[in-house]
């Protein structure tokens, strides 16, 4: 495939509306066209697979008359025109083996497991210095500058050319291997939130305390900062779990093999999704691990949904 054919390709087969829904941006219907939340001021064509922004005229900065989900990835979710290449290279390998392997009638499990492992996960390149993480994390997240530092100490947290925060997870058993990653946006004025691709969902973000016999599981890495700055001086008398989302069971089960963990506190959002998700999964550690105690412990609703709202609010 010549470059011209792969930013064609890029270009009209990936979705500009599933892309952002993807990168964590709330879509709103207007009319046929769909807006973001985020930034009302944005229109995306989904026929068209374009987008545009009524303050800039309707042109994105990188490639064609209106904005390509390349420019999108660079204009929202602060990546470099390299990094957003490299991403969406690797998604359309992905559905090009995905088709490869239909043709030849294997079951989608068989064929999304297959592509898991096979695929590798690119971390975006580090920047020199980690100002920007450390003011947004402290200051805005109001995560405590001793959690932040720890994890940065142990290579799970760093901040890229882009002056986003890059999580890092990495393998129990094999702690040089990486296994989960995701960037957040350090500008409040500009939400972007996203997966890198190769993520192990069946192993998550996983925070090992010397094999504590107690795992806190939430749905994102911020969440679980948060409970850890909440617990202050308290927050190594236990492992952290972060699914990514809701209803990962697979993940919580990975570590509930290891044979360790006795005890299971869910601390999801307390919103429809986290509830369900946390009733979903207690209700599985109870049929498959009768002998594993299980605790909720969700947000207060007094100061928000989620624990970040609580350690914000506190």
């Amino acid at each position: 495939m010549t470059k011209k054919e792969k930013f064609k390709r890029i270009r009209e087969d990936i979705s500009i509306i599933e892309y952002a829904a993807k990168s964590g941006y709330t879509l709103v219907r207007k009319g046929r066209y769909y807006s973001l939340k985020e930034h009302d001021s944005l229109m995306i064509d989904p026929v068209k697979n374009v987008y545009w922004q009524n303050s800039r005229m309707g042109y994105g900065t990188c490639i064609g008359k209106k904005g390509s989900v390349i420019d999108f990835a660079v204009d929202f979710n602060g990546m470099s025109v390299y990094e957003a290449l490299k991403e969406f290279e690797q998604m359309i390998g992905a559905t090009t083996e995905k088709n490869e392997i239909d043709k030849q009638s294997k079951s989608s499990k068989e064929l999304t497991d297959g592509i898991q492992e096979t695929r590798e996960i690119i971390l975006p390149e580090k920047n020199g210095n980690m100002r920007k993480i450390f003011a947004y994390l402290i200051k805005t997240r109001h995560i405590s500058k001793n959690v932040v530092q720890d994890m940065v100490h142990r290579r799970m947290l760093y901040q890229d050319v882009n002056g986003n925060c890059v999580f890092v997870g990495y393998d129990v058993y094999n702690p040089d291997k990486v296994i989960f990653g995701c960037r957040r946006g350090t500008n409040t004025y500009k939400k972007f939130i996203g997966d890198l691709l190769g993520c192990d969902y069946s192993k998550g973000f996983y925070v090992n305390n010397n094999n504590r016999e107690a795992l806190v599981v939430t749905e994102s890495v911020i969440d679980a900062l948060s409970v850890m700055s909440l617990l202050d001086g308290k927050y190594k008398e236990y492992n952290y779990l972060a699914l990514g989302g809701t209803g990962k069971w697979e993940a919580v089960r990975t570590y509930l093999n290891i044979g360790k963990i006795k005890k299971v506190i869910m601390a999801t959002d307390n919103d429809q999704g986290g509830v369900l998700c946390t009733q979903s999964i207690c209700s599985c550690v109870r049929e498959n691990y009768p002998n594993i105690d299980r605790k909720i412990k969700l947000p207060p609703e007094k100061y928000g949904k989620d624990w970040n709202d609580v350690v914000k609010s506190i």
